[in-house]
């Protein structure tokens, strides 16, 4: 199941998914604490994902970024001019959010409609252009996926997907344009049924890319911030067209959850188009 939640802003970061997590994380702390706890009191991957998109005739402008107080456009020159969708006043955004775990939705719903509006800034923390954002809410609503009951379906992508695998120096990203994105994609699902569903997928899980690419996105969240000393982090993402592969049922809880790694952090939401 997914829900959209209408809300409005003036202005939006292109780095913006780590307030998503809070938002999450203060709706789950209204409605369920410890369930909120048990989410984000260690490092796991999480059963949901989420995204936004945005109105019509926005525009984008680049305007200086203020993360914390520790990481300002003074103290860092990329944050100078960062870019910023900018949108017509009155014009709805639409945050989705999927997941294939019922308690989480039920929590995270009864916290969002809680709450009249979200904190986008906070006191020294994100600020635009010198400014404090707000969110404001207007609607939140669930609505119900059609269930899959083929083999093999074509998705594509509304966040883009991460795939990464581990080598000797780390996680280093696995791209549309190499030969081993079907197997790393497939190696990584296998291991986050593990830690969501506690089991192996019925039979492997295949993506195969039919009309994608790879790009380069900019993201942020304290942690990487705390360990490297940086304010922003690079990922190379996949987006596009794809044929997905699997037992039909496994393929509902993938594509509820989301497809590769971070899909708590905003990324591999997808939708069914054949």
């Amino acid at each position: 199941m997914r829900f959209r939640v209408l809300f409005e802003t003036p202005k939006l970061p292109v780095i913006y998914r780590h307030r998503v997590v809070s938002l999450i994380k203060e709706a789950l702390k209204r409605s369920d604490p410890e369930l909120k706890a048990d989410f984000y009191d260690r490092t796991t991957p999480k059963p949901f994902t989420f995204n936004i998109s945005f109105p019509q005739n926005y525009r984008m402008v680049k305007e200086p970024v203020q993360i914390d107080s520790e990481f300002t456009p003074e103290k860092f020159p990329q944050l100078k001019e960062m870019p910023v969708f900018e949108f017509e006043e009155g014009a709805p955004l639409s945050l989705w959010i999927s997941s294939s775990d019922y308690r989480f939705l039920i929590s995270l719903f009864n916290g969002l409609i809680s709450m009249e509006e979200f904190d986008f800034s906070g006191n020294e923390e994100m600020l635009v252009g010198g400014e404090r954002l707000k969110w404001k809410f207007k609607r939140v609503f669930p609505i119900r996926n059609r269930p899959i009951t083929k083999d093999e379906i074509t998705v594509k992508t509304c966040s883009p997907i991460l795939v990464e695998k581990k080598e000797e120096t780390g996680k280093v990203p696995v791209t549309v344009e190499s030969q081993e994105f079907p197997e790393a994609f497939t190696i990584l699902t296998e291991k986050i049924f593990e830690t969501l569903h506690g089991r192996a997928p019925k039979r492997p899980i295949t993506l195969k890319p039919l009309k994608a690419k790879s790009k380069k996105i900019k993201h942020t969240f304290k942690g990487f911030r705390e360990r490297t000393g940086l304010p922003i982090m690079t990922l190379t993402v996949n987006e596009g067209f794809f044929k997905l592969t699997g037992d039909p049922e496994d393929l509902n809880l993938l594509v509820m959850t989301g497809l590769g790694a971070r899909t708590g952090e905003g990324f591999g939401m997808v939708e069914v188009v054949g």
